[in-house]
């Protein structure tokens, strides 16, 4: 088994299974967390990544970005309704919502619950991870058809800059600050979140892990704070991320909202 497996890698630097366990190696090969796999379903290089599907004894199917864990069958929902159902709370109001990254679609399909939402933009580089994730996470996908959302495959750094005063919500939902994504963790990009949010606009975004990843989780909270005037941080329980604990930002233009929030009443 463990050979078939290391000949399906197309880069063993990227993701390293031994004797039929799938590690994940983080925080400059300082940690590694490890995962039972019973089969890869896919494994290809597309123009931006690398993307794997494995199908796991533990958490079900699990997508990999560059060997990075992203998204399991087990606990997907919990990244996803935090993303969206928090910043959709406290907004008030919160009709045109921008996700960055997220080809998932999970985060997508979080605010597709809520019927005064008018238009949903996803703007994902790359479109294989799209499409690899409606083959197998069709439960993440299952909104990307509705007539709200915008499928957007660009640049989401590029993108931000052409949008002013526009988006009541904006979820950055990137992957770990390395490669093509760092530069959506710099304070000009956060600038360009700011610049292209309404006046009561809340944008969000995961922060990495506090205990294992201190250096880059001060630089990002060092660089919103140049950007945003209220800073403020949550956490929330991730079984498949190094560390099985993911910090969050959320940074509202005008601060916290309590009233607002209370009297927001809905069935997700």
């Amino acid at each position: 088994m463990t050979k078939s497996l290391l000949e399906c890698c197309l880069n063993e630097e990227l993701i390293m299974i031994q004797d039929g366990w799938f590690y994940e190696r983080s925080f400059h090969n300082k940690f590694s967390m490890g995962w039972k796999v019973k089969k890869i379903l896919h494994s290809e290089q597309s123009k931006f990544q690398r993307i794997d599907v494995l199908e796991t004894d533990a958490v079900g199917k699990l997508l990999l970005l560059d060997g990075k864990t992203m998204v399991s069958d087990l606990d997907e929902f919990v990244y996803h309704e935090v993303m969206a159902h928090i910043p959709y709370m406290v907004s008030r109001k919160c009709e045109n919502v921008l996700i960055i990254g997220g080809g998932d679609g999970g985060v997508v399909r979080e605010f597709a619950r809520h019927q005064d939402i008018k238009q949903i933009d996803l703007v994902e580089i790359d479109e294989r991870v799209i499409e690899v994730s409606k083959k197998f996470f069709p439960e993440c996908t299952q909104a990307l058809d509705d007539p709200r959302v915008n499928i957007l495959p660009q640049d989401g750094f590029a993108f931000i800059k052409q949008k002013k005063s526009f988006y009541d919500v904006i979820v950055i939902d990137s992957t770990d600050p390395a490669d093509f994504a760092s530069g959506l963790f710099t304070q000009g990009f956060y600038q360009d979140v700011y610049d292209a949010l309404t006046e009561d606009g809340i944008m969000m975004n995961q922060t990495e892990n506090p205990f294992l990843d201190e250096y880059n989780i001060k630089n990002i909270y060092q660089n919103m704070r140049k950007a945003f005037p209220f800073v403020q941080s949550f956490n929330a329980p991730m079984s498949i991320y190094p560390g099985v604990f993911w910090t969050f930002g959320f940074d509202p233009q005008k601060g916290l909202r309590e009233q607002t929030c209370a009297k927001k009443n809905f069935n997700i």
